[in-house]
Formats: C-alpha cells, structure tokens, sequence
C-alpha cells in the first residue's frame, strides 16, 4: 500500500522518469538530433492533443461562470508575473543575457501541464481539472509566444535559432501567435462553450497521443542533464533564488491576490496550487529547440522538481487538503 502523499508520489513519478532520460543520454541513445526531434515532435503533436482532451467536459452555466473567475485571475496573474520577472532577475548583474531569459520564463511559468493535472486529481480531485484546464489557457497562448521570446532573446533584441541564423521575433505575426499549442486552447475552448464532444476513435487517439507528453518531455529534460555537469549548476546562487521564488514566494502572491478577490473552495486552491508548481518543463524544451539556454533551465526543472516533493505537500496541507 502506497502511504506516501499523492503529491509525493506525482513528484518522484516525473524524477524517475527524468532519470529514464538521463540514463539514456548517458548511454547515447538520446543527444543532439535525437533531443531536437523529439522535442519538435512533443511541442507540435503530442502537448496539443494533450490540450484539447483535457478540455473536454460537459457545459454548465456553473462551470462556466467558474471558469470566467478563474480564467480573470490568471490573465492577472500572468500580467504581474512578467514585470515581477525583469525586476527580479535585473539583480543577476553577472548572468548572461540567455541566462537571465531562462530564469524570467522559469519565474513565469509554472510545470502545469506535465505535473499540475495529475497532482490536482490527486489532491483536490477530479473536479478540479475543469479549473485546472482553463487556468492554462493563457499559459498556452503566453508561454509560446512571449516565453519564445524571453528564452532566446540577445542583447540587440533580435532572436537566434539553434542553427545560428537570426531573425527579428514579432510577438505580433501570426506564426508567433498561431502555433499548435495555442491553436489546440483555443479549439479545445470552443468544444467545451458549444458542448461538441470528439468522436471516437478520434478522441481515444487524441488521448493516446496527449498521454505521452509527460513522459516525453521529463526523458529529454533528463537527456539534456546527462551531458551537463550538475556540480557546477548547483553552484549558482541564482538558481536557488529563482526556485524560491518559483515555490514559494510566487504561490504565496497568488494566494494573497486570489483572497483579496474573494474567491473560495476551489477557485482559491487550484491557482494557489498550480503558482506552486515546479519550473516548467518547457523551459528546457524552448530553450533546446530556439538556441536558448537549456543548461541552466534544465537546472532549474531539476532542482525545483526535487524541492517540490517537500513543498507541495506542505502546500496541500495549508490549503486544507
């Protein structure tokens, strides 16, 4: 029998995982071309699908006044979280430009999709989910957009790519702004507002496919640390300061703003829980596949992941559940 807390178990489920990917990067089965394909594969296939099937429910006018409340709240949150990143990191005086990007997107983005769903089931329950989908909407649109934007950005505002060619990122253009991710929210949205369920066998493919995102995206984070020296990151004050913010400093100024809004029960706990989130995995991934700084943002997944497994719980318990 299983007596360690559900979210314990969620936490050491994601590091076994990350070492899977570790121990084949190490036996150099995953590296390079291998890690950049499937990463493209997981950003463009395997998260959208995961995306949309999370957001099949069942329409009430309940839910859906839920989900303007909490939808309002994390549009605020997330409009706080990027000023709050520039003056936080503007104290790393000596860290790189690719660095300080990889620490804005880590304070601004928590590991929702690959951790915070099976978490939430597991401490609040199934019913959170719903809450839990629409809070990451504007993840969905912010991360790959603004979050591109912050993981690759160089001191003359222009971007690089892994190849080495630069190009100027408009936040506005329409490849910014209509990747798979945020099209898959987008329509994931509209099924729940007009209540259109998938068919089957369309909706167990989908679910198929969207199930092995977690799994995919802890063996390339894991991949990435095989080739990393990890005394050297664990040496950098910077990231330990940013995993504090991440767990705890930033959870508690959603609770504080949660409270002053009036909210209660769920609407509280979801988006309290979900701000105490480690480092989202996508920080590595981005920063893999855009020729950012995916040494340090592995760091900083592995570290917060790790520290989570004290965190969260106390979190859980604090919250009343």
């Amino acid at each position: 029998m299983n007596t360690l807390p559900p979210s314990v178990t969620q936490s050491l489920i994601l590091f076994f995982l990350m070492a899977a990917g570790f121990v084949a990067g190490k036996a150099g089965i995953l590296r390079g071309e291998a890690v950049r394909g499937l990463s493209r594969f997981l950003l463009d296939f395997t998260l959208p699908a995961l995306i949309i099937v999370s957001m099949q429910r069942p329409f009430t006018p309940d839910l859906r006044d839920q989900a303007l409340r909490v939808l309002g709240l994390s549009v605020l949150v997330y409009a706080a979280s990027f000023p709050l990143a520039f003056a936080f990191t503007a104290l790393y005086r000596r860290a790189p430009i690719a660095e300080k990007g990889v620490h804005r997107f880590a304070m601004c983005f928590s590991n929702v999709g690959f951790m915070g769903f099976p978490v939430a089931e597991s401490v609040l329950g199934r019913e959170s989910l719903f809450m839990v989908s629409i809070y990451n909407i504007p993840f969905q649109v912010l991360a790959f957009s603004v979050g591109v934007a912050l993981v690759r950005a160089t001191r003359d505002g222009s971007s690089e790519n892994p190849n080495g060619r630069r190009s100027i990122l408009s936040l506005s253009s329409l490849k910014a702004l209509l990747n798979p991710a945020i099209l898959a929210a987008l329509v994931g949205f509209a099924l729940f507002l007009f209540s259109v369920r998938i068919p089957e066998p369309l909706f167990s493919s989908l679910e198929l496919l969207g199930g092995t995102t977690t799994p995919l995206a802890m063996a390339i984070i894991g991949a990435v640390l095989a080739g990393t020296k990890l005394g050297g990151l664990l040496g950098n004050p910077r990231l330990w300061i940013t995993t504090g913010y991440r767990l705890a400093l930033h959870p508690f100024l959603v609770f504080l703003l949660a409270k002053a809004l009036g909210l209660t029960g769920l609407e509280l706990a979801v988006p309290v829980l979900i701000a105490a989130m480690p480092v989202a995995a996508n920080t590595t991934i981005l920063a893999g596949v855009y020729g950012g700084d995916a040494v340090n943002a592995s760091g900083l997944v592995f570290v917060s992941t790790v520290l989570s497994l004290a965190t969260i719980p106390l979190l859980a318990n604090l919250l009343g559940h």
